[in-house]
């Protein structure tokens, strides 16, 4: 076998490997799909919702890890900790639950817009974790949509 050669195949194989893992996009947030009260209280109440998001990469990831902050019309509404791994698919849309822990006084400050079912802008700010293969990054996210809140339907569960 010829020796020379072993360094261009290695430096080949370094050129392709870079190429091909490309750095993940984060996920594009699309909006809140549902929300219901689990547990009502005047203290702390429990909530729990799903939030709509897209991958836009060409390849699956799994999230292993979620931590950011929810913020209604830019005051600090909850913390959101995801530890479960989800396999999110490519180039497509999908659903990830949320279990939230809110204080009465984070609703009363949005009660207003709530009752009148006005357009709030809801924001989330953190970092996510995720995995491709043996290849995991923690990337920041930073998402905002404006969506109206039907307070009937929270409260029955119906949305």
């Amino acid at each position: 076998m010829n020796f020379r050669i072993i360094p261009y195949l290695f430096f080949l194989a370094c050129t392709l490997l870079i190429i091909s893992c490309s750095q993940p996009q984060p996920f594009v947030f699309k909006g809140l799909k549902s929300i219901k009260i689990e547990k009502a209280s005047l203290g702390k109440n429990l909530f729990k919702a799903e939030f709509t998001y897209e991958n836009p990469n060409s390849f699956s990831l799994a999230l292993n890890k979620l931590d950011a902050d929810i913020f209604i019309n830019d005051e600090k509404f909850t913390h959101y900790h995801l530890d479960t791994v989800f396999n999110i698919p490519a180039n497509a849309a999908f659903d990830l639950p949320a279990i939230m822990e809110v204080d009465l006084t984070s609703i009363l400050k949005n009660s207003i817009d709530l009752i009148f079912n006005k357009p709030m802008k809801i924001s989330v700010k953190g970092t996510s974790t995720l995995s491709k293969g043996m290849f995991t990054k923690t990337i920041p996210i930073e998402f905002e949509t404006t969506q109206k809140l039907n307070l009937a339907s929270v409260l029955s569960g119906r949305n």
